[in-house]
């Protein structure tokens, strides 16, 4: 039950329809006899602020910020992490004394999730990403700053993608390149690359079922990961299975990034074994 006393944790992003994270964390917060309680505020960047003002005077103990506010939210931190600056976008803040601190959780997450899946040299390795948003931003920084081979980046805002590129290259390693966003130019990179990447939210709600790419680029030797859980198997990956690929959706990059955050908050240690039970319920009694 929440009461005055209970500290509040909010995932702020739009839409969030499909976010698991509410019931993921709720559920660790009971176990571990937590007086926490955390929930979704469906908010974009136009109003982002008036939210985050409203969030300094409540009894919060930190946030989550999801699609489409992970870069926006940083005009509005008193301090950011070096990581989560290195990066350019925020997914987790945490409240302390009245001061907002970011942190970016999503790139250790995604690259934890990759490799329990892989016995792959990230040095060896070439990915092609689509998408260079905060989720995009995240993955591919953290990717190179583990020493990634080559990473292509493509995304509809041609501007976007070239500012990651940029800060890659700049402030972590010089292994980053635009690729020109449409049919023409992403296949011919794709052939290049071991690993698909799509982090641009297409296939998820309220793009069910459209898919980044056609079936025909995919080959059964590429890698295909989706950055979103829900569907648990967005277009992409339906079609990726269908060729033979090895796929990952967004599940363990959720897992590994919810339960650093929760730690940030609560200063437990990261509940990780017990998130992944509540996902796999959760995931279980949706099909």
């Amino acid at each position: 039950m929440v009461t005055v006393d209970t500290k509040l944790v909010g995932l702020l992003g739009d839409p969030l329809k499909q976010t698991f994270s509410p019931q993921m964390h709720n559920e660790t917060f009971q176990k571990l006899d937590l007086d926490y309680f955390y929930f979704p505020i469906e908010v974009g960047n136009e109003k982002l602020l008036s939210v985050v003002t409203g969030i300094k005077n409540m009894h919060f103990a930190g946030f989550n910020v999801t699609k489409p506010n992970k870069i926006k939210i940083m005009e509005y931190l008193d301090e950011v992490d070096e990581l989560a600056e290195k990066i350019g976008s925020v997914n987790t803040v945490v409240i302390k004394d009245g001061k907002l601190k970011g942190y970016n959780t999503d790139g250790e997450g995604f690259v934890k999730a990759y490799m329990d899946k892989t016995t792959a040299d990230l040095s060896q390795t070439t990915f092609f990403v689509f998408g260079a948003g905060g989720a995009a931003r995240a993955v591919c920084s953290t990717l190179a700053f583990k020493g990634a081979k080559k990473i292509y980046i493509t995304d509809k805002i041609s501007q976007a993608s070239k500012s990651l590129v940029n800060d890659i290259n700049t402030n972590i390693a010089p292994c980053a390149e635009v690729v020109p966003f449409g049919q023409k130019a992403c296949p011919q990179y794709i052939a290049k690359s071991n690993v698909l990447i799509n982090a641009s939210g297409v296939g998820m709600y309220p793009h069910l079922g459209e898919s980044p790419i056609g079936k025909e680029v995919l080959r059964k030797d590429l890698f295909v990961i989706d950055c979103t859980y829900n569907p648990d198997k967005t277009q992409l990956l339906l079609d990726a299975e269908e060729c033979g690929c090895k796929i990952m959706n967004g599940l363990g990059m959720c897992i590994n990034q919810g339960a650093k955050a929760f730690s940030l908050w609560t200063g437990v240690e990261e509940p990780t074994a017990m998130m992944s039970e509540t996902i796999a319920k959760i995931v279980s009694g949706n099909k």
